[in-house]
């Protein structure tokens, strides 16, 4: 991986959007400690594509989840977009996360009581005014129709994720 010194900040290149410096994470397994990642850098410049490949158990999961500020790591650093992810309350980083991170998770993580547009709404929904969120208006609902249709699954709308199919409850987390 990259190594922030490795790639000096210049006038011609943009400060990384994402950096993790010295990433490491230990978990417990009773008395034993199992080190999962190990003083990982990594620097990611916006418009940047990057793959995370390994074996399985290497820790790919446990690195995308502390870069995304999901889970904490043992020791080190992430900086997005300048801010130290863990410097930042719970509240601002999950308020951050809401704005500006976006995963897309090897499972739907949909709900499964909640039809396919009220799990759309349900990220902007939880960022919305009380007042708002009773009656699930403003722009959000024909923002999320659209996003629907633009997947093409606006006429699957009132249907629950158990009525859809694997690649249809994939499309549905994506928007």
């Amino acid at each position: 991986m990259n190594k922030p010194a490795d790639h000096p900040t210049s006038s011609a290149s943009p400060p990384p959007l994402l950096q993790a410096v010295k990433l490491s994470k230990i978990y417990s397994m009773g008395p034993t400690l199992v080190p999962v990642l190990k003083e990982v850098e990594l620097s990611v410049a916006p418009g940047e594509t990057v793959a995370i490949v390994g074996a399985s158990g290497a820790g790919k999961s446990t690195l995308l989840h502390i870069l995304g500020g999901l889970d904490s790591p043992s020791a080190g650093r992430v900086f997005f977009g300048g801010q130290d992810l863990y410097g930042l309350t719970p509240r601002k980083r999950t308020a951050l996360r809401a704005r500006q991170i976006g995963f897309v998770f090897q499972f739907y993580h949909l709900l499964p009581e909640l039809d396919v547009l009220e799990n759309v709404l349900l990220p902007t929904m939880i960022r919305m005014p009380l007042a708002v969120r009773r009656g699930w208006a403003g722009p959000a609902r024909p923002r999320a129709l659209e996003l629907l249709r633009a997947v093409g699954l606006a006429q699957r709308a009132d249907h629950l994720p158990r009525e859809l199919s694997g690649g249809e409850q994939q499309r549905v987390a994506l928007v």
